[in-house]
């Protein structure tokens, strides 16, 4: 995290930091002298904010971070007592949790300088995440955990989403934040040589949703020798209020006593506009009066780009990430299940302690992988234990889940199938079971209690002792709902026909040939790897594309390992160097996608490894799945973040045609022209910030050594990507069929039941949980993914639901319903994201702003979106926010229409 623009590293300004605040450790008792009255209404006035950026785990480990906040905290609260009027500005709820363990009186100063309007809790979540890499449900829950501890805690609404560290921020966010009731942003990177942004813009997600943002002038955490620079360039053009943030970061340390007296010295030079002491809602409060309020300027992407290897570095700590979100919100939605149909218990805090976890590790630094390697020990411990949590109550659940099923007809054995996916779909099955039971002969094939019978595929174990092999199967599952097989005997079920539409290369790693249905070839050359040289630090500073090749992998062998009625496996091996690449390209019987296994020896330095996909596809877009959105970029060959999947589409002959990548562990793709490539490796040093060398003959540790994993789909259709329905198809990819092997026992459950049904295909499932604070509601969370206005139909005749929901273009909500009484409907409701009340759609926002004119449209608007947790708002008649209507104080002092 380079001071780029001051030419410092961010080692440097840690140094110097640490030092200044010695320096000025004699200095005494400064009180604030404010400007008069009339200079007050003649000159600009720069908000001073008091901040200290502390990195929760960086160089050093979240241990050290908790010791940061504690004397940080206490720094702030002395300047405050010696310092009339000074303010102090800090985020990260799980900070103020490490406060409340360790020093409860330290947090009751902190409430008591809340309530004065002297501290100024901002962002709310639990850290400052990475905003490109979590999965949109995190950023929900960062919000819903962290901003609910606010209120409970401190008795603050946050209202100011605040991250100024993290290296990007995804395009989805503005709706995400509005939707828990966010009005405002605050961010520094892309700094100014990297992205041209205004300082004060609307930032507006592709639903419509906004937020007003500021852009951190500079630094986060400046030297009041700053201030005369800041004089010009920390106003946004026709605004007579800008923004200054004073302080020592990273490693903490508040605001020194030097920095105080400097700034009450320079408050007596009339040259330099009124430094005040404040925080950032008195900041937007005061621009929110201004009449060039009303010609800001709106931005409808995402904020990028900073550090582009942050994409990829340390792979195995991101899968980790995705694992985790993933086994978390499919537990909760088996154990919603179990527990409203069994009344079993449901894990309420042991899931909201695994969250907390998961989005801890989810820090800026620590999901960038740029933090120590030590670091990452503790990330492996944290996010375990979610896993654990999850995996445990998801097993303990399906088990009970089968033993209600009558399976006492079931001679040898049965597996219990559980689809926690919403839609019907075809699911993989794998487990280990005995292939020969009874002795007499082997098991070839499952048989439903309807008559429906699937060929399995026993596949060779992933113990070289083999004795117990794996059963493979691709079955029909019901919606959010379970199927009982009984693992039979005698002739095999005629197996569905392997679909001819691709080619496997028999002299290169790769595939030679890609297909649509109507027998277009859709690419210009084998589909393969290639390797690159990257001497860049961890982050990547400075760099925008990886595309110094210096080789391809040499081909070694090609062999057909498995063949059989489910699937058809072709293990090709290749060397690079001194490492070794293991490819399985399996073809599954009777689908159109290809799956390609990667399992990958890799023991080289500064090095990537890239799978790369040349399409033939003329007039050739890239697009790609965020947090929170689907984005279209350029394809210049720049790197980029992406989540799950990425497609191009372009045209053959005039017609249109999509090629799709979808992954389970990869982060970061480039597209130049027509040719998609996605990282697989980038053997990075950990925490290397230039201008820093390797050092020669060292010890430390380099990423992504070792035996790593990487898997993909390839699909390719005729037509737009939208089509494809790759949201719910990324989903598949990474959830297989949950199972559980169970044997003959009685029972009053059917072999097969679904629970809940949600369509059409283009909407896009979150959520589908219990409500936190009021067990006997489900929450389930939609968005539409396909740019056009819908209806949703969620059905579920367990839980008396059969409703519909209107969905703008890509719209974000959250539903809330409880099991009706006897014969009667659930009731259902839109909540927020905090669960708390529906945040106002961007139709009702317009609306709003219809009734006014000029500088009130744009009040109005802003209130609206921000009034989503104000008891108060009434979305039929959102005008009556500019009445005085009674609201919910807000420690940042916002103007009335954003409290």
């Amino acid at each position: 995290m380079s001071q780029e623009n001051r030419g410092w590293t961010r080692r440097e300004f840690v140094v110097r930091g640490a030092a200044a605040a010695s320096a000025s450790a004699a200095t005494r008792g400064f009180s604030r002298q404010a400007a008069p009255e009339s200079a007050r209404n003649s000159r600009k006035v720069l908000h001073i904010i008091g901040h200290s950026h502390i990195d929760a785990a960086w160089l050093w480990p979240w241990r050290e971070g908790s010791d940061t906040v504690l004397t940080t905290f206490r720094s702030a609260l002395n300047r405050m007592s010696e310092t009339p009027g000074f303010c102090y500005t800090h985020s990260s709820s799980a900070h103020y949790r490490w406060v409340e363990n360790a020093d409860p009186a330290m947090l009751d100063e902190i409430r008591a300088r809340i309530h004065e309007g002297r501290w100024e809790v901002v962002g709310g979540w639990p850290v400052e995440p990475d905003c490109n890499i979590p999965a949109a449900e995190s950023f929900v829950r960062h919000s819903l955990y962290g901003k609910r501890y606010c209120q409970r805690v401190l008795g603050v609404d946050v209202k100011i989403g605040f991250n100024p560290d993290s290296f990007g921020h995804a395009a989805g966010l503005p709706a995400i934040l509005k939707h828990a009731g966010y009005g405002y942003y605050a961010f520094m990177r892309p700094q100014e040589h990297e992205m041209k942004l205004p300082l004060l813009f609307w930032w507006e997600a592709p639903d419509g949703s906004r937020v007003l943002v500021s852009r951190i002038w500079r630094d986060y955490d400046a030297d009041a020798n700053l201030i005369r620079q800041a004089a010009d360039g920390a106003f946004a053009p026709g605004f007579d209020h800008g923004v200054f943030y004073l302080g020592v970061g990273d490693h903490g340390g508040a605001v020194t006593k030097e920095q105080i007296r400097q700034i009450l010295e320079m408050q007596k030079d009339a040259s330099l506009p009124e430094l005040r002491f404040s925080t950032l809602g008195n900041f937007f409060a005061a621009v929110g009066k201004s009449p060039a309020f009303a010609s800001l300027p709106t931005v409808k992407t995402e904020l990028q780009h900073h550090s582009r290897g942050c994409y990829s570095a340390n792979g195995d700590e991101k899968y980790l990430n995705r694992r985790a979100e993933r086994s978390l919100a499919e537990s909760e939605t088996i154990l919603l299940m179990a527990s409203r149909t069994m009344g079993r218990s449901y894990p309420a805090e042991p899931f909201a302690d695994s969250w907390w976890k998961v989005l801890f590790c989810q820090f800026h630094d620590m999901m960038a992988g740029t933090s120590l390697y030590s670091d990452y020990q503790d990330v492996r411990d944290s996010v375990g234990y979610a896993c654990e949590v999850a995996q445990t109550a998801k097993v303990s659940a399906l088990e009970a889940m089968a033993k209600q099923v009558d399976t006492s007809a079931v001679k040898e054995g049965a597996v219990f199938l559980f689809n926690p996916l919403p839609w019907k779909r075809t699911a993989l099955l794998e487990c280990y079971a005995e292939r020969n039971p009874s002795g007499n002969s082997p098991v070839t094939h499952l048989a439903a209690r309807d008559g429906t019978t699937i060929p399995v595929q026993w596949r060779p174990s992933a113990s070289m002792t083999n004795f117990y092999p794996r059963l493979s199967a691709w079955v029909e599952l019901p919606a959010c709902g379970y199927k009982v097989f009984e693992l039979s005997h005698g002739d095999l079920p005629a197996p569905a026909s392997y679909k001819d539409f691709f080619a496997i290369s028999d002299s290169a790693p790769g595939i030679t040939s890609l297909r649509a249905a109507d027998g277009t070839e859709l690419l210009t050359r084998p589909i393969g790897l290639v390797a690159i040289r990257d001497t860049s630090d961890t982050w990547a500073h400075g760099i925008d594309s990886f595309r110094d090749e210096i080789g391809r992998p040499t081909f070694v062998s090609s062999t057909v390992v498995e063949d059989g009625p489910v699937t058809r496996v072709t293990r090709q091996r290749a060397r690079w160097q001194d490492s070794e690449i293991v490819l399985d390209i399996a073809q599954f019987a009777g689908l159109d996608f290809v799956e390609l296994r990667f399992v990958i020896d890799w023991r080289e330095r500064e090095q990537i490894l890239k799978l790369e996909i040349p399409t033939a596809l003329g007039g050739p877009r890239v697009f790609a799945k965020v947090p929170g959105a689907i984005i279209e970029r350029a394809v210049n060959g720049n790197e980029e973040p992406y989540q799950d999947w990425g497609a191009v589409q372009g045209a053959i002959g005039g017609v249109d045609y999509t090629v799709a990548i979808l992954n389970r562990q990869s982060y970061s793709y480039d597209c130049l022209d027509g040719l998609f490539r996605t990282i697989l490796i980038r053997s990075a040093p950990y925490a290397r910030h230039n201008p820093n060398k390797v050092p020669q003959n060292d010890n430390h540790a380099w990423q992504d050594q070792g035996r790593q994993e990487r898997t993909f789909w390839i699909k390719c259709a005729r037509g737009p990507h939208v089509g494809l329905g790759l949201d719910r198809l990324a989903e598949e990819l990474q959830t297989p069929a949950e199972y559980v092997l169970d044997s003959a026992h009685k029972g009053a459950a059917p072999w097969e039941q679904w629970w809940l049904e949600i369509e059409p295909a283009n909407v896009w499932v979150l959520a589908i949980k219990r409500a936190e604070s009021a067990p006997e509601e489900t929450i389930i969370r939609l968005q539409e993914r396909s740019g056009n206005r819908t209806t949703a139909t969620l059905k579920s005749s367990r839980l008396a639901l059969d409703h519909t929901v209107a969905l703008a273009p890509f719209e974000l909500k959250t539903i809330a319903f409880r099991r009706a009484t006897a014969g009667a409907r659930a009731e259902i409701r839109e909540v927020s994201g905090l669960e708390i009340r529906a945040a106002c759609s961007p139709d009702a926002a317009s609306r709003a702003a219809n009734h006014l004119r000029g500088t009130e449209k744009i009040a109005i608007w802003s209130r609206v979106i921000t009034a989503s947790s104000d008891p108060s708002f009434d979305s039929a008649n959102p005008s009556r926010l500019v009445e005085g209507a009674p609201t919910r104080a807000a420690n940042t002092r916002l103007p009335s229409f954003a409290r």
